[in-house]
């Protein structure tokens, strides 16, 4: 049994080489994607101005009245918020 549970991992590691550089061959051959011949210049000035956003004060840039978290209305009567299934 010993004999075949060695065997078992050296099969795995030579597996697992050997994906991992054919893996990396393949990858480093792979057609690369195209590249645009012509650059191009999106003029800015053309495109129109969004309004500010209502949520976080205006766009006044404080973050005074930025909050990520809602308010919970719900009591949860002594229970912990944190939980784990571990001993």
């Amino acid at each position: 049994m010993k004999i075949i549970k060695t065997a078992l991992h050296y099969w795995f590691a030579f597996v697992s080489v050997f994906s991992f550089l054919g893996g990396w061959g393949m990858l480093a051959h792979s057609i690369k994607p195209v590249q645009p011949t012509q650059t191009t210049t999106m003029n800015t000035a053309s495109l129109p101005a969004l309004p500010p956003i209502q949520a976080f004060n205006g766009g006044s840039g404080n973050g005074g009245g930025v909050n990520f978290s809602a308010p919970s209305n719900q009591s949860y009567y002594g229970f912990p918020l944190l939980r784990s299934g571990g001993s």
